[in-house]
């Protein structure tokens, strides 16, 4: 498929004449590295390199949701978590019906706030539907109980926890240090032989939805671990991969977590994944301990300017 290769800094001015000229391909996602934007089109435009290029196809947006301009929503289980622009608040409720007509959802709550505090949560309201907070996710044949009022939850990461559990080796032992209700370590757990997880999180109420997901998942070598992570890790111990998904404050763990795994999956949200991985090269003045970045990779689009990367870090 054809593709638009843009500078960065020029992608937004772009998107606006692509957009004007009825160029842009919009049901295809836009891709990026760490220097370049590659937008889908129809044809080119003066100044600009076009190529052939691979582009991930959009999910499907329910047609009564096109005339919104709502292009994303999330889907936990059966509620739907949608933002609903500052101009767009006046048409909420039309908007949740909609997506009531999205199967299966049987609630739809507006996001009010970003991820904040210690536990990670974020205010919802309820728009339409069931008043509820507390779902089953389904993953890969594996269910989370998931209460959004309560603990964080991504479902866009589904195929990043397969990814990582697939580079799990047998026998292994993992610590996932935010683990939430458990969605990487479960993963791990039913997609490779490691021998033990921890799943660490400060969040009480994330903890016991954990056990319960153990319980329903029957699985029996995840050990769920209440507490501070920087805490915990140094009593866990050495243990063969760390995962660090706290994308917003990775790297005040990191000199930590440097002396305690092998492999480290570390994530970070950000717009200079370059100036990032020299931030973590220079911790090599500062631990006793040599290590290298293996590979990174984009994870996914965050905002327009900004992605979630993981960087793997080996101390081997």
């Amino acid at each position: 498929m054809r593709g638009l290769k843009v500078p960065k800094q020029e992608g937004e001015k772009v998107r606006q004449i692509l957009i004007l000229k009825n160029l842009l391909l919009s049901g295809y996602k836009i891709k990026r590295d760490e220097t370049f934007i590659y937008f889908p089109v129809k044809k080119g435009i003066p100044g600009y390199d076009t190529a052939e290029y691979s582009f991930e196809k959009k999910r499907a947006t329910p047609d009564s949701l096109k005339g919104f301009g709502i292009s994303s929503f999330d889907i936990v289980g059966d509620i739907a978590l949608v933002d609903v622009p500052e101009e767009l608040q006046d048409r909420r409720k039309e908007i949740a019906e909609a997506l009531l007509t999205r199967k299966p959802v049987h609630a739809v709550f507006q996001k009010v706030s970003k991820v904040q505090g210690e536990f990670r949560t974020r205010t919802f309201q309820h728009l339409s539907g069931e008043r509820k907070s507390e779902t089953i996710h389904t993953e890969y044949g594996l269910k989370f109980k998931v209460d959004i009022n309560k603990v964080y939850f991504n479902p866009r990461l589904a195929t990043e926890r397969l990814r990582i559990a697939k580079k799990v080796m047998p026998g292994e032992t993992v610590t996932d240090m935010f683990c939430g209700v458990g969605p990487f370590s479960l993963m791990i757990s039913k997609f490779s032989e490691a021998e033990k997880i921890y799943a660490i999180d400060i969040n009480p109420e994330a903890i016991q939805l954990l056990r319960e997901n153990l319980r329903i998942n029957k699985v029996g070598n995840v050990i769920p671990v209440l507490g501070d992570a920087k805490e915990e890790i140094s009593k866990i111990g050495r243990t063969n991969r760390v995962i660090m998904n706290l994308p917003q404050k990775t790297f005040e763990f990191l000199p930590q977590v440097l002396l305690y795994g092998d492999i480290i999956h570390y994530y970070t949200i950000n717009s200079d994944i370059q100036g990032e991985i020299e931030r973590i090269k220079g911790l090599q003045h500062i631990v006793d301990v040599s290590f290298e970045i293996v590979e990174y990779r984009t994870v996914k689009s965050y905002s327009p300017d900004m992605e979630m990367y993981r960087i793997d870090i080996s101390t081997g």
